[in-house]
């Protein structure tokens, strides 16, 4: 339980930024709500002189068919990605929210538009480990999961009947797309980091308060 409790209470961290060695010429591509206004508050928090720029990509996460566009945009300003960092997602949305193509709200933000998002953009990825000047597991792609994986995933992984119908539950669902995301992790680890460099992780963001709990006000309020 312990290792539960450092979760929501981190203790105060090791590792600050002076600790990163320079990403001068490295791209990082991070999805997220609101990513407007958070390139605005960047930009005002960071006053010292700095070589790096920010640009906003449209991407519609609950849409895979408009994925592909926002692919082609990131092409037309980028060679290649170093970072995919998948930080999107919704949680508990109100019971029948589906996207798009008709799917359960969190599966389809959570897990399939970042599943194809990263697939067209693996390509690049490839080509930017395979760098001469690439430091081995510096190319990366990061999935955000969520304590609740150890807290309640299922016993024996994912139950694909609850995927394609989904219980009216949104608290389940909502755990299942996050275990998803560690499923998908994992898996793109095995294939892609013995062969081309490739380090793809999952991790738990941590208590942060956000809109995410938009929907559990409750849960808002414990963080």
């Amino acid at each position: 339980m312990g290792s539960q409790w450092s979760q929501v209470f981190p203790p105060k961290s090791k590792f600050t930024e002076a600790d990163v060695q320079s990403q001068d010429g490295k791209v990082f591509l991070i999805t997220g709500a609101k990513a407007e206004q958070a390139i605005k508050d960047i930009r005002t928090a960071v006053s010292a002189p700095t070589t790096g720029s920010l640009h906003f990509l449209h991407l519609e996460l609950d849409d895979l068919s408009s994925i592909k566009a926002t692919v082609e945009t990131f092409k037309a300003k980028e060679s290649k990605p170093h970072v995919l960092w998948n930080n999107e997602s919704v949680s508990r949305p109100p019971i029948d929210s589906v996207s798009k193509q008709g799917i359960e709200l969190q599966l389809a933000t959570n897990c399939l538009g970042p599943f194809l998002l990263t697939k067209l953009l693996l390509p690049l990825l490839q080509a930017a480990s395979g760098e001469e000047s690439a430091v081995p597991g510096s190319v990366r792609v990061v999935w955000t999961a969520s304590q609740v994986i150890e807290l309640s995933s299922p016993d024996g992984g994912l139950i694909m009947s609850k995927i394609r119908n989904p219980p009216r539950d949104s608290s389940r669902v909502y755990t299942n797309s996050k275990t998803g995301n560690w499923f998908l992790a994992s898996e793109l680890g095995r294939r892609m980091e013995s062969v081309h460099g490739i380090v793809s992780v999952a991790l738990n963001p941590g208590a942060a308060s956000s809109n995410l709990f938009r929907h559990t006000p409750s849960v808002n309020y414990l963080v």
